[in-house]
C-alpha cells in the first residue's frame, strides 16, 4: 500500500503563513517589500554560469502547461543544457513531482525535453516526489548527501528564495539564472517577496518555538 504524501501546506505551514500575514500587516507591508527588494537585487545581479565547472547541475522544476514544459521551465532547461555542454562530466538533476493532475512529473517532462535536444539520458537524474521548492531541495539533499560542486538553475525572480532555502538546508550551490537578463515583472516580484517573507518568518518562528520538526522541514 502506497504511503500517503504529507499535506502540501501542513499544520506548520498554516501557522507560519498566518504569522507571515500578521507580520506583513503589523509592518504595513514593509517586511515583504524589503524581501522583494532582495529578490530584485538577486534577479538583477545573477550570472548565467557558475564560477567553476560544476559536478552537478540542479534544475528546479516548474508547473507544466497543458502537460508540457512551460516557457519558464524551458528557459531553465535551456540554461542547464548549455552548462552541461560546457561541463561534459557534470550530471544534470531535474527536480519536481506531479503538480498537475493527469500530467507527468515535472522532472520527467524536463528529462524528456533534455533528451529530445541531445543530452544523453545517462547524464540525467530526476526527483519526482516534490511539490514545491522546499521539497525540491530537501529531497535532493536526501538523495545526494555527498558534497559536490553544484550549480542551481532557476528563474531570476525565483533565485533568491531558492538560494536561501538551499542554504537553510545545508546546501551551498552557485546560483545560475535561466534568463539572459532581468526583466521587470511587478506582480511576480511582489509574490516572490511575500514568499521569501513567509519563509524567513517561518524559520524565525520555528526557532523561537523550538519546533525541531518544523526546522527539519524548512531548514535551519
Amino acid at each position: 500500500m502506497t504511503a500517503r504524501p504529507p499535506p502540501f501546506l501542513g499544520h506548520d505551514g498554516a501557522i507560519t503563513l498566518a504569522a507571515a500575514l500578521l507580520g506583513a500587516v503589523l509592518t504595513m507591508g514593509l517586511a515583504p517589500l524589503l524581501a522583494a527588494r532582495a529578490v530584485r537585487r538577486a534577479a538583477r545581479d545573477a550570472g548565467t554560469a557558475p564560477p567553476w565547472p560544476p559536478a552537478r547541475i540542479v534544475v528546479l522544476g516548474h508547473r507544466l502547461s497543458g502537460g508540457a514544459v512551460s516557457a519558464a521551465f524551458a528557459a531553465r532547461l535551456e540554461r542547464a543544457l548549455a552548462l552541461a555542454s560546457a561541463a561534459p562530466a557534470a550530471r544534470v538533476l531535474v527536480l519536481g513531482g506531479q503538480t498537475t493532475p493527469g500530467a507527468p512529473a515535472e522532472a520527467e517532462a524536463g528529462r524528456d525535453w533534455l533528451v529530445a535536444r541531445g543530452l544523453h539520458t545517462a547524464r540525467i537524474g530526476v526527483e519526482t516526489a516534490s511539490r514545491h521548492t522546499i521539497e525540491n531541495l530537501a529531497n535532493h539533499r536526501a538523495a545526494h548527501p555527498a558534497a559536490a560542486a553544484e550549480a542551481l538553475v532557476t528563474s531570476r525572480l525565483h533565485l533568491h528564495r531558492a538560494l536561501i532555502t538551499a542554504r537553510g538546508l545545508g546546501l551551498d550551490p552557485a546560483p545560475v539564472a535561466a534568463e539572459p537578463a532581468y526583466r521587470p515583472d511587478l506582480a511576480r516580484l511582489l509574490l516572490e517577496g511575500f514568499m521569501v517573507h513567509w519563509y524567513v518568518t517561518g524559520r524565525w518562528l520555528s526557532r523561537v518555538l523550538r519546533r525541531r520538526a518544523w526546522l527539519e522541514r524548512i531548514g535551519a
